[in-house]
């Protein structure tokens, strides 16, 4: 990735947000204003602390861009798509959206994704286990899904207080699109 002179992290939005319920739109032009919003994007991860991933609804910019970093590294991923996906594993998710809290959550263990890098080019990468979760949250974000709406128990849990918080009351601050059903990638409970 390039990085350019980027010195300001950008506000991440949290639940309660309408923002993060919007169907972001595929980037079509791929030029240096992109560059700058995907600089600003890893720039803002690396700042906030903790996070494995960030996508662009969460600070505000409504476009299918994603910045994944493993390992210190930071992947750039736009416009994704899930084109093959195998087994079953449940793991723990949060979400720098809503700071301190995990859930429970059911995801493909191995998937295969296509997407652009900031210059256009098409790639594909095939990954599994936690880059395989971390992928997936992140291409929900950019669909309007967020990982409370997958979450197979009832409530998530405070990270250190341990105390749970509803599904239903985190849904009612942020409620799920009416055509979420349509978007889930698997099955699981009715939200």
């Amino acid at each position: 990735m390039a990085k350019k002179n980027v010195s300001k992290a950008e506000p991440i939005i949290h639940f309660g947000n309408e923002l993060l319920r919007v169907e972001c739109k595929p980037v079509e032009v791929f030029h240096k204003g992109l560059h700058q919003k995907i600089d600003i994007m890893a720039y803002t991860l690396k700042n906030h602390g903790g996070g494995a991933a960030l996508a662009a609804p969460q600070i505000s910019l409504l476009k299918q861009i994603t910045v994944i970093n493993y390992l210190d590294q930071y992947f750039e991923v736009v416009n994704p798509l899930i084109v093959e996906k195998n087994g079953e594993e449940i793991g723990f998710e949060g979400c720098l959206s809503l700071p301190d809290y995990s859930g429970r959550v059911c995801r493909y263990k191995k998937i295969t994704v296509q997407f652009q890098n900031r210059f256009g080019e098409r790639l594909e990468v095939t990954v599994e286990d936690e880059m395989a979760r971390c992928f997936q949250h992140e291409i929900d974000h950019l669909h309007g899904i967020l990982y409370i709406d997958r979450v197979i128990d009832d409530f998530v849990i405070h990270n250190e207080t341990e105390e749970k918080k509803s599904i239903k009351e985190l849904h009612e601050l942020t409620p799920p699109p009416v055509n979420i059903g349509d978007k889930l990638l698997l099955s699981g409970k009715n939200v």
